[in-house]
């Protein structure tokens, strides 16, 4: 994530890249980014960049558990922060960081980038069309593992698989059924990948690793309940092999209190049908939003960054989105744990 966000916000007319930092120094390799005559200075740590690059705004990209101690050194250095998912890897720390921002009148945008796709926000305007509102909802988001670092694997680290991968298609739920959740229920557990397991990722340049500490799950099935009746499901796997997904791809889908259905497939097919009517497949601008070099969505929500910089409104994706896809996945990691359901209510409301 950090080199594509390099690469993107590079390509930009109105932005800078004033200094990159990263503790390992393997990966400060300024041959693998388009800098052309002249690249930024790099540093080793985020605190040497921060006091001698000064920069205005900072894209946070560390692993999971130690986003509040760069944000807050970050926000303490008078800077904005675009902040990549998931906030925090508990709510203790999501709300510190929040709190922050806020405190410090700063910009904090979270990388929740189907928000910023075409496509996702097609289907957004369907399901939350009057008269058609979504009232259930699915994802099936089959794929392979996470990469063969072992920081992916600690629940302390992460949050929990779920925490890591899933609070984009809870967004996605929370974002189209609009309406509050109010209620998680999830089963899941280890089939494949437990400790002492060689976890070998085909997206991952790593050679294969074996992982001695492994106790997050590999698979799961997740209920939410909303507060207006609609519900939703995910499937998750993390052990298909080799694909990254099924052949149809991530598959998220919804049906709306008059019948009406709509599913889109690899974000790439997106179908309505229903109400007697076969389904149409619409043909989705899939490049504007990312400008052909990553991920669907993955420029626009940088040019959105950018513009709330300088206009100082609230981007899109900001922290209370964020913070509610969090906490149902929060949520669903904790039902897992108890066999319980879990009533959202005990994840306080961020203090105003």
């Amino acid at each position: 994530m950090g080199s594509g966000h390099c690469r993107g916000f590079h390509g930009l007319p109105n932005c800078e890249i004033v200094g990159i930092a990263d503790p390992d120094e393997g990966k400060l390799r300024v041959q693998e980014f388009p800098w052309g005559d002249a690249p930024p200075p790099f540093f080793r740590d985020h605190r040497e960049m921060l006091a001698k690059a000064r920069p205005d705004a900072c894209v946070v990209v560390v692993p999971d558990h130690l986003h509040r101690a760069v944000c807050e050194d970050v926000i303490e250095a008078g800077c904005d922060v675009f902040l990549e998912k998931p906030m925090a890897t508990n709510i203790g720390d999501t709300d510190a960081i929040i709190a922050k921002a806020r405190a410090a009148n700063r910009i904090l945008q979270i990388g929740l980038v189907y928000r910023y796709s075409n496509f996702y926000r097609r289907m957004a305007d369907i399901g939350r069309e009057p008269g058609h509102e979504t009232m259930l909802m699915w994802c099936k988001e089959l794929r392979q593992c996470f990469p063969q670092r072992p920081w992916f694997y600690s629940q302390a680290m992460t949050g929990g698989s779920i925490v890591e991968k899933d609070c984009h298609h809870f967004d996605i739920f929370n974002w189209v059924i609009g309406s509050e959740p109010i209620r998680v229920f999830a089963s899941g557990g280890q089939h494949v990948w437990k400790p002492g397991s060689t976890i070998a990722c085909g997206y991952c340049p790593d050679p294969p690793r074996r992982i001695d500490e492994i106790d997050t799950v590999d698979h799961a099935i997740v209920t939410v309940d909303y507060r207006n009746g609609a519900k939703a499901s995910l499937i998750l796997c993390m052990y298909l092999q080799p694909q990254n997904v099924m052949p149809e791809g991530l598959e998220i889908g919804g049906i709306a209190r008059s019948g009406r259905q709509f599913c889109g497939y690899g974000d790439a097919r997106l179908g309505v049908g229903g109400l007697g009517q076969p389904f149409e497949w619409e043909e989705i601008d899939m490049v504007s939003d990312n400008d052909g070099i990553g991920h669907i969505g993955c420029q626009e929500q940088r040019r959105d960054f950018l513009r709330c910089l300088e206009t100082r409104k609230e981007p899109f994706a900001n922290w209370k989105v964020g913070r509610d896809s969090l906490v149902v996945a929060l949520a669903a990691e904790k039902s897992i744990q108890t066999g319980q359901p879990v009533d959202l209510s005990e994840y306080a409301p961020c203090p105003a």
